[in-house]
Order: structure tokens, then sequence, then C-alpha cells
């Protein structure tokens, strides 16, 4: 049963158990209330019933996720939540004051009946609970070029294959490192730019899982499968799931065995569906059935000149006697593409003609084996392992320590830790980086930070590390398959790593096997044990780093795990299921590290006060911990303490004070801390808490405006009286200055010049609820402060502000640094500027003198019911994104003065996104209806729920000649029939746009001023059906 469905449920059975126990025993002498009481009671069951048939059809329309509800349905839910609080609030007040003291009169049941009416009316006004859910089809992936004229004529050929000849299943092999994922790569950017075709990448590795390949393309789909455990059942859902997505492509990267499409759920008879798998093997190919297969060879000798010198890159001069020495070099890659970007990333900048004549000789020397298929496996190992070795002469400055490598060296090895073609954060690695001692000892933690990036950029630019985005289109970086083959090569001994990450492994590896003496670092992330078996105790004394993060069905650790384990100094648990930590875990006294990061079940952490040399311990979103644990503030070396999203209320007074050494100290935003004990930690780099008052807050700008705190301390403060609301997500930032003030009353702040309520460098300012401001915001900018470098302004059910600035204010300069702005639910507010009296409609003729929010990027508007008109938009150069929703009354987006709308053009050169969402009254994006809007860089049009919009004023510019000529040559002409199929036109789209997402019945009735448009836009549409 859904927990939607529990709601309801729950509301009608308070309903008879509070008015059935609680009232209708005691109103007998009440006639008229017992009446209303009736009806209320018998409106409650009806809207119990259509709810309980809303949640059904929902239920069924959600489960392939190719749908989603509507928001005015989801509203309507909301509000069905919020009738069965308010029940429960009348149930407290009748226990605690009484049946005639708070119900005589019967208002509030009135209130109440009146109110399940309207719920019941709105149900009868749905046209449909549901709307088609179409994701993106896909995001371009980073990738380097492709070289050699064999990689061009595999792209033609392969692109051909999937989509003029629709052959249903192609295979690309070829040996490691030649270049299967890259071609496949240009093949997914291709298909995304130029055709129709939805594209969903999916990375099958060496370890693979039915299950988890499962779930790895469901989740590209939006599809949920975590509530099936069968095998057969998921691949069902999954293959019902796959034949509803038309114009799909498939592409299986990295594939080592042979897959049963069948048990995964992918079967041939899939209509639009086409499946591209890479793998080193000929016969993965011919086992998993491809219709066509495609070899990748290595690169001829020009070729792999070319490419080792394109990646020495233009800074590095050869001489004609040093540049045949490096040619020779290149040439002992075997024109595998790997080894030579990898090897020519360690020669950069190198001219010395002495280095390249060693290189050269070195190279040589170290080819082992004589069987062929060892001699190329060593070939490949060698050219990698040289460029391993390179790391040292290039970062001298790290210095080498016990094992013989150099500080870079040991991070390159400590990415080996991870999974096999495992994206991992930046953030997250360069937190390891410190956690591990492998960056020199700097004070501040932010200096580490910037060394951490430093060194990255160098593994980067030696080709050892692949610089990537993670799916959040957060920073990342990869290691390559054969790169981190070498990597574990190298730690089999010195140093010793045990690498058994994303193996799927449900039991626990042995003692006698695995867990031996001289075992430095272990790796069991990313797995599915369960429990470690009772009285297990391994003995490793040098074990330095454990890592058993993300097996989230771990419930159980005995006492006796940790017990020889005397020399552990990082232990991450972090997204595990253990509900108690083990108390052995209290008596590593070497212990630096303690991450329990989202161990959703621990509800209790013994005394932590024996881990003396703790330097970082995080506890954030453990929601079952309600207390600060024992021992804490004996842990005098802490530099790192993460409270955040626990159940934690307070705070024990004098605490903070006695953790002088913290950097990093965050705690849930509810917890309201003392300014003072806040300001008696002297080395604090980053903040997170909540505080009193606006008084406190200015209390703590005050203290850092003297000089008396680190200036550069990124804060997260919220004042007031927070109660949990959604927020701003800052967690990317590695600098922030936020702050959240919720249902304050700032009339008086500011005023006698006893308050300066922000501080002048704040970045994010959020107002919620708040009272005492002026109509136009810009106004109270000088009584609070003058903040000068505001980058994001967000106001939610704030009332009486009307404006963001006016026309002829003086506050331009706080206002320009602005990039974001949020209204949401602003009762009052009826634009963004305003002139002398009434909202200013802001032309396209004459550019603002001010300059007002010049560098604005994001406009996001919410349910904001005053506003009719939008100004100013036309002259926001910088604008990227506009997202306007639930606003009743808006009837246009961007103003055109009258008599100049003809072949007049708006110009928004960086917008990329316009979202426009249920806006009944919006008549035109345009006041002219034959305005024009040239936005090059647009990539997505949302319009659902505007009804009356009759126009979308995209400006389509006409196609230089050469530019929609089709070639008759087989592999180009793909290229351009899926850009011009649709029309014969000189025109053609924005060069940028993807997709464009609206009701079909809307773009059905579109008016254009030439009818090849339609044509030319259609192949971006993704149309669904409900209002």
């Amino acid at each position: 049963m859904s927990m939607m469905q529990q709601l309801v449920e729950s509301v009608c059975s308070r309903l008879s158990e509070m008015f059935t126990s609680h009232v209708l025993n005691k109103v007998g002498s009440y006639f008229f209330f017992g009446g209303r009481l009736e009806s209320l009671k018998e409106n409650s069951k009806r809207l119990s019933d259509i709810a309980s048939d809303v949640m059904t059809e929902i239920g069924e329309g959600e489960k392939l996720r190719k749908r989603k509800r509507k928001r005015e349905v989801e509203s309507w839910l909301e509000e069905v939540q919020e009738i069965k609080n308010e029940f429960l609030a009348m149930q407290t007040e009748l226990q605690e004051q009484g049946f005639i003291h708070r119900f005589s009169r019967g208002d509030r049941v009135v209130k109440l009946n009146s109110k399940v009416e309207q719920l019941i009316q709105q149900s009868r006004d749905f046209d449909e609970l549901l709307l088609d859910a179409y994701e993106t089809k896909g995001e371009p992936l980073l990738t380097t070029s492709l070289f050699g004229d064999a990689f061009d004529e595999n792209l033609k050929r392969i692109s051909k294959y999937v989509v003029i000849d629709k052959i249903p299943i192609v295979g690309i092999y070829g040996m490691g490192g030649v270049g299967k994922t890259t071609l496949a790569k240009h093949i997914h950017n291709l298909l995304l730019e130029k055709t129709k075709y939805h594209v969903c990448w999916v990375t099958v590795s060496r370890d693979f899982s039915i299950n988890k390949l499962q779930d790895d393309i469901a989740k590209h789909i939006q599809l949920d499968l975590s509530t099936e455990s069968s095998e057969d059942k998921r691949a069902a859902l999954l293959n019902r799931a796959l034949s509803q997505i038309k114009d799909l492509v498939l592409i299986l990267d990295d594939v080592w065995d042979n897959i049963s499409l069948i048990r995964v759920g992918i079967t041939h008879h899939l209509e639009g569906c086409r499946l591209i798998i890479t793998t080193r093997s000929l016969g993965v190919c011919c086992q998993i059935g491809c219709h066509e297969n495609v070899s990748v060879q290595t690169l001829c000798v020009n070729e792999a000149w070319n490419l080792f010198k394109d990646i020495l890159g233009q800074q590095t001069i050869l001489t004609p006697q040093v540049e045949e020495i490096a040619k020779a070099v290149a040439k002992e890659c075997d024109g595998l593409p790997l080894g030579i970007v990898t090897l020519a990333g360690s020669m950069r900048s190198v001219t010395d003609i002495h280095v390249w004549k060693n290189t050269l000789t070195e190279l040589k020397e170290s080819l082992l084996g004589q069987d062929d298929n060892i001699v190329m496996k060593e070939k490949v190992f060698r050219v990698l392992k040289y460029s391993f070795d390179r790391l040292d002469t290039s970062y001298t400055s790290q210095g080498k320590i016990r094992s013989g490598y150099t500080k870079l060296q040991l991070c390159f090895l400590y990415c080996s830790l991870y999974p096999e073609d495992f994206v991992i954060g930046k953030t997250e690695l360069i937190r390891r980086f410190i956690s591990e001692k492998l960056i020199d000892h700097r004070k501040s933690r932010g200096a580490k930070i910037d060394k951490g990036r430093d060194i990255l950029d160098k593994l980067v630019k030696a080709c050892l590390l692949e610089s990537t985005r993670l799916s959040s289109g957060r920073d990342g970086v990869k290691m390559h398959d054969l790169v981190r083959d070498m990597a574990l090569e190298i730690t089999r001994d010195n140093p010793k790593f045990k690498v058994l990450a994303g193996l799927s492994l449900k039991e626990f590896p042995s003692e006698e096997e695995y867990w031996t003496e001289d075992l430095e670092k272990m790796s069991l992330m990313r797995n599915y044990i369960r429990e470690i078996p009772q009285g297990m105790s391994p003995n490793c004394p040098k074990l330095s780093t454990l890592l058993l993060n993300n097996n989230k069905d771990l419930a159980f650790i005995p006492d006796s795990f940790f017990s020889l384990m005397c020399g552990l100094s990082v232990l991450d648990l972090s997204s595990t299921g253990i509900r108690v930590l083990p108390n052995s875990v209290c008596d590593l006294e070497s212990l630096n590290v303690l991450d329990l990061t989202y161990c959703s079940e621990l509800v209790h952490v013994a005394n932590l006060g024996k881990l003396k040399a703790l330097k970082e311990l995080y506890l954030t979103d453990c929601c079952n911990i309600r207390e600060v644990p024992q021992g804490l503030e004996n842990l005098v070396n802490l530099k790192i303490l993460s409270l955040s999203d626990t159940e934690i209320d307070m705070l024990p007074t004098g605490f903070l004070p006695k953790l002088h050494h913290l950097q990093y100290l965050l705690l849930p935003l509810h917890v309201q801390v003392a300014v003072e004990e806040i300001e008696s930690l002297k080395q604090l780099e980053k903040v997170s808490c909540g505080v009193k008052d606006v008084y406190d807050f200015n209390s703590f700008v005050r203290y850092q405006q003297r000089g008396q705190g680190n200036i550069n301390t990124s804060y997260d403060i919220v004042i007031g009286d927070y109660r949990g609301e959604f927020r701003l997500d800052i967690s990317s930032k590695v600098f922030y200055k936020h702050v959240g003030v919720y249902r304050c009353n700032l009339k008086k702040a500011g005023e006698g010049n006893e308050v300066t309520l922000l501080g002048q460098d704040i970045q994010d300012l959020e107002l919620v609820e708040c009272e005492g401001l002026s109509s136009c915001f810009s106004d109270d900018l000088q009584r609070l402060g003058s903040p000068r470098s505001i980058h994001t302004l967000t106001f939610k059910r704030c009332k009486g502000i009307e404006c963001i600035a006016r026309l002829t204010t003086t506050q331009e300069e706080e206002l320009n640094s602005l990039e974001e702005i949020i209204l949401v639910d602003m009762p009052d507010v009826m634009g963004l500027v305003v002139g002398d009296a009434t909202t200013i409609a802001l032309t396209i003729a004459p550019p603002n003198p001010i300059g007002l929010f010049s560098s604005l990027k994001i406009l996001s508007i919410y349910e904001c019911n005053k506003i009719k008109k939008l100004d100013y938009l036309q002259d926001l150069q910088n604008l990227e994104t506009i997202h306007i929703e639930d606003c009743k009354e808006i009837e246009e987006i961007i103003q055109v003065v009258a008599g100049e709308g003809r072949g007049c053009v708006v110009s928004l050169p960086k917008l990329k996104e316009l979202r426009l969402f249920y806006l009944q009254k919006l008549k035109s994006i345009c006041t002219h209806e034959e305005a024009k809007m040239c936005c090059n860089s647009i990539e997505r049009i949302y319009l659902w729920g505007c009804p009356e919009v009759k126009k979308l004023p995209l400006l389509l510019l006409r196609s230089s000649s050469s530019s929609s000529s089709v070639e008759e040559d087989g592999g180009h002409q793909y290229q351009y029939q899926y850009q011009y199929q649709y029309h014969s036109s000189s025109y053609s789209a924005p060069p940028n746009l993807k997709e464009i997402k609206i009701n079909r019945k809307c773009w059905e009735s579109l008016e254009w001023d030439d009818p090849t448009h339609k044509d030319i836009l259609r192949p971006f549409c993704m149309l669904f059906q409900s209002n």
C-alpha cells in the first residue's frame, strides 16, 4: 500500500474515531451543531473514497514511470493531508480543553466542512490525473577527438546501421585501449545532436550482474524496480517500459561476457529500440546475437604520430633530431590510442633530447614475455607504468614516503580502490586525499582543497585519469580499466591493497584468504554484504583504511571485528544499514576519520571519548540519532564535525568551545547555537546552524567585520523559526555565505544604526514569511547593510512586497551582482521593477540606463497571482533560464512597445531554457503577435498547461546553401537527413535546440507565420496528451 493511500485511509479512520468517540456521544443537546458534524462526517467519507480512487488510478499510471501526476492533483492530495492535520489538532484540543469550550458554536466544524466540500468539487474538475512524463533524450558525454580515417569511417558506418538501416543490434569490438568507448561516445553524441533518438548509456564492466544491469537501465528510463526482487518479473517490467519508448538507442559499454538479453528484459522484437554494445571479443558479439559487427583497429604509424603530437600540444616544440626520437617513442605504443595518449601526456613540455633518449631506452628494455598475447599486454602495461613512474619527476615537491612512492603517485593509486568504471566525484576524492594525509600539511582546509584540485589536474593532464561528470552534473574523474589494472598490479605488494569493490558480493570475504597481516588498505565498497560473521577478528595491524561504505544491507558488525586493527586510521561505514556502532570502534585510538553518513538505521553511538586522535566525524543524515554522542566533548583534535540532518535538537552548553581546532561545523539548521560559542572557534572555515534572531546574526557579522574571526568563513545560517522547509542545495559550492531568514519581523532591523542584518559579502539571501519589508525590496537594502555580492535572492510568502527594484533605484550596485531570483507564493508582487506609481512595461527599444539585474541568469516565479505582465526581461542579456509556474493572472512574458512589434526581434542570446507551466491566462510569450525571440543558445522549451498560447515566437534563421546540402555519400547522408528530412525550406531551427515539451492539443493549435516552421521544429517535440 502506498504512503498516500495509507494517509487517505488514515483520514477516514480518524474521522470515524474522533467524531464517534469524542463528539457524537456529547452533542445530544446540540442538534444544530450535531447536524453540521454529521454533514462533515458524510462529506469526509466521500472525500476519502474519491482520494482512494485517485490514488489507485495514479498508482497504475505511475507504475511504469512513463506518466506522472499533474501538479494540480499533487496539490489536491497535499490539501487532503492538511485536512488530516487539522483533525489531529482538533482531537488534541478536544482532549485538552474540553468539548463545550471549543465547539459550542461549531465554527471550526463549518470551516472544515467547507474545505472538504471544496476538495470534492475540485476532484470533479479533474480532466486527467496524469500527464506523460517524457524524460530528456540524454545528455552529451565528454569525450576526446577521434583520430584516423578508420575511426571516421566506423562512425559513419555504425550511425548508418542505426539510423538508416535500423539494425537491431550492432557490436563494436577490439582490444582494450583501442578506442571502442571513445567511438561509442561519439555515436552517442551524434545521435543526440542530429536525430530524434533517445540515447541511454550504461557501463556494464567486468563484474556485472543481471540485477545491476536491470537497475541501471531502469534508472535511465525512470522505472522503479526497487520493490521487485524476482529477476523474471523485473525483466518483464523493464521490457514493458522499453516497449513504450519510441526511438531508443541503448548503448552497453564494456561488455566482457555473454549477456542473456532476455533475462535482462531486452527482446529482439522491441520496435524502435536499437542496441549497441562494445566489447573486447568478437565471440561476445556473436553470442549476444549482434546483426552487424564493427572491428576497431589500432592506428597506423602516421595516425599514431599525429595523435601523439596532438597530446603533446603546441607548447612542446621539438627540434628535428628530437622529433625523430619522439616518433620512435610513439611507435613503441603499437598504434594503441590509450598508450599513445597516456605516454604523450607524461612527456608534455619535455624538449631535452637526453630525456627522450632515456624514455626510448627504458621502453625498449621493459618488454617482457614471448607469447603474442602476453607481449601485447606487457606493451600496454609498460607504457602505462612508465607514465606512472614519471609522476615522480614531475612532482618532486611531494617527496617520497615509506612505500617508496610520492604522494602524487599514491593519490593515483588510491583511485583504484573504487569499482571498475566508477565515476568518482572530485570533491569526494579530494576529501579522501586529505583524510589519508596525501596532501602536504597546510594550515587551512581550503588550502588543502586547492592542493587537491591541483593534484587531480596533474593526473588528468598526465592522462592517467579521465575528466568526466557525475549524473548530478558535478565534476568527476574515472580510470580506464587498463589503467586501473596497472594500478592494482602495483598495489599487490607495496603498498598492499585488497580491492573487492563493486563486485556484487553478498558474503563477507574469508579471513584466511584476504585479511593478511601486511594488508594496508581494504576496499569492499558498493557490494551487497549483509553481515560480518560473529566472532570474526582479522589480525591486520598495518591496516590503515577500511572502506565498507554503500553496503546498504549490512546490518551487523560484531564487536570482535575491529579488535586487532590497532593501526586503523580511516573507517568508512557510510550508507550501510548498521543499527549500532560496535563498541570495539571506540577503542581504535589511532582512528582519524569515522564516516557514518547516511546510516539511516543507526540509533546508538557508543562513548567516543577514547578516540583522541579523531579529526573527522561524519554523522550526516543519520536520521535516528537524537542526541550528541557521549564523549564528543573530549575529542579536542576534531577538525570536522558533521551532524547535519540528524534529529539532534540542541547542543550542551559549553560544548563547542572545547573543540577549539574545529574547521568545519555542520549542524541541523533547526539547532540554534549561541553566537559566542561560534566565535570561540578561531579556526572555523565552514559553519551551518541556526541562530535565534536577527540580533544574534548581526553579532556574528560584526565579529567577522572586526577581524576577530576568519573573514573567509563559509556559512549557511538560518535565522528565526525554521521548520525544515526545502532550501537551495549549496553542497556543491566550495565557498558560500548563505542566510535564510524565517518568520522574522524586519521592520525594526537597521533602525537607529543598531542592526546590520546582512554582511556586505553575503551570496545567497532567503526570506520566508517575513514581515516589515517595504513594498519595494531595494528600498530596504541600505538599512539591511547594503550587501554588494548577492548571487541568489529568494522570497517565499512574504506579504507586502510588490517589486524587487524601482526603475530609478540608486541601489543598482547591490542588484547587479544577482544571478538568480526566486519568487514563491508572493501574494502582492506585481513585477520585478516598478516606476513612479505603476508597474513599468519596459520596452525593447531603449536599454535600461542603469543596467538593473545585468548579471541575472535564472528567473523562477511560482504562484505569484498579481503578476499580469513581466517587464524588462528583454534587456537581461545574461539570462539563461526563465521558469514561470502557476501564476494565475499572467498574460504576457515579454512586452513590446505598441507600434514597434512588426519585424521586431527580442534578443536573448544566452537563454537556454524557457519553462512555462500551468499559466491558464497566458496569451502570448511576446506582447506583439509578430515579434520574434532570437535565442541561438536555446536548448529546451517546456509549455505545459498554457491553453491560450497561440504562437511560439522563435526566430528561425535562414540556412546557408552549404549547410542544407545533402551529400550522397552513404555515411554523410544520414548526418543531414534527420536535420532536414521534414522540410525543404531555407530556414533552420536554433542550433542548440534539443527538445520542446508541449501538449499535443496546444501544438496542433499553434499559429505559424510560415507553414514550414512547424515542420522544422516538429522533430524536436515531445508531445503529451493531458492539459
